[in-house]
């Protein structure tokens, strides 16, 4: 390693040490997906996910020869926006050093189809919402990558969006949050025939608000883990969705808490009609030594249907001592009261049962906008 002539014995020493410790961890990475097989039955983190039908078929494709295709544009971007593309040796660490839950094997064939995507270095506050938006028609395997600077306060608004419907996309998102900068995020997707997302929050001692919104896909896998590194850090992960027909939405969370004096805080609702299917399996996780840690976790479903089906699996693990945490989890029909006001004052049951459904949801979107 070559060092400039004006750097000190101490800072020199930092960053070989530092990039010893990253060459470590690559290699650690790259173990691991050699390891890593595909999901199945018995991997504890697909558990009602029906790996053996939807996970293989997505392997099965980015294994095939089926050419990877999409597009992808930002807007009001400025500078801030550098397109990405699979040469981008920076991006594939990154995506190397990404954690999933359950899901290596299919990280690793991801990295082998990566298709392109955008990194967005925002050192400035945003004056309006910064857009990236990725479609397609067939499979596309792009990735987003989102650094935040110190003090600075950015909204970014994503979009995913299926073309046809054999449409295809598996994205990975990473998003570094610096000490006291403020992120607003929000990612909406619809309309395919499998979308998986897997997204990994690192906040260094912002505040991040994240919120996710899916409809219209037949299976959806959503991973997301979100990390606290230092003191002060504060979390927010929100989820709104309405499920109908056959759709499946897998959505798995993990808040990890790495040290202590920091906030998490999970609020996830769906509303699911016909024959859907909605799984949650969240976990709350305190290394030894977070104390103070705060940290909540809440999963909430509304069924207006009978043949619909939910599986909430909320869990705690907790190594530290003075800590605030707690789960839960709701699913019912809805309301009858609600309903029964509304249909007493002439509005039609159809009518009725969507603004019960949309006020159950708004819920979530209140508290994404600071407005709960």
């Amino acid at each position: 390693m070559d060092f400039p002539a004006s750097m000190s014995m101490e800072e020199a020493f930092a960053l070989a040490e530092a990039e010893a410790k990253l060459n470590a961890a690559l290699q650690e990475s790259k173990a691991r997906f050699e390891q890593a097989v595909l999901p199945n039955r018995l991997n504890e983190d697909w558990r009602f996910g029906r790996p053996h039908k939807y996970a293989t078929a997505l392997a099965e494709l980015l294994q095939s020869d089926t050419h990877t295709q999409g597009e992808a544009n930002v807007q009001h971007g400025g500078d801030a926006a550098v397109r990405l593309t699979a040469e981008d040796e920076d991006l594939r660490q990154t995506e190397l050093l990404m954690p999933t839950i359950g899901s290596d094997a299919l990280l690793g064939l991801h990295l082998e189809r990566f298709g392109s995507g955008y990194a967005l270095y925002i050192e400035e506050n945003t004056a309006e919402p910064i857009h990236i938006h990725y479609s397609t028609a067939g499979l596309y395997t792009p990735s987003t990558f989102i650094m935040v600077a110190p003090g600075v306060k950015a909204e970014v608004v994503e979009h995913h969006e299926g073309l046809g419907e054999d449409a295809g996309m598996f994205v990975t998102r990473n998003i570094q949050v610096a000490e006291g900068a403020e992120l607003k995020i929000s990612l909406s997707s619809n309309n395919m025939a499998r979308y998986m997302c897997i997204t990994n929050i690192q906040n260094m001692g912002g505040a991040v608000k994240h919120l996710t919104r899916h409809e219209g896909h037949a299976w959806a896998r959503e991973e997301t883990v979100a990390e606290t590194y230092t003191e002060g850090s504060d979390t927010r992960l929100f989820s709104a969705n309405s499920l109908s027909g056959d759709n499946i939405l897998d959505q798995h969370t993990r808040q990890i808490h790495h040290v202590g004096g920091a906030t998490s805080d999970l609020l996830y609702k769906n509303v699911l009609d016909d024959k859907s299917t909605a799984i949650f399996a969240g976990n709350i996780y305190v290394a030894p030594g977070a104390h103070r840690t705060d940290a909540y976790q809440s999963n909430r479903n509304m069924l207006l249907s009978e043949k619909a089906t939910v599986n909430s699996l909320p869990g705690l693990e907790i190594l530290a001592d003075k800590v605030r945490c707690s789960h839960g989890s709701a699913s019912a029909p809805m309301d009858e009261e609600q309903l029964f006001y509304l249909l007493s004052r002439g509005i039609p049951q159809y009518e009725a049962q969507k603004l019960v459904a949309r006020g159950f949801m708004d819920d979530v979107l209140a508290r994404f906008n600071g407005e709960a």
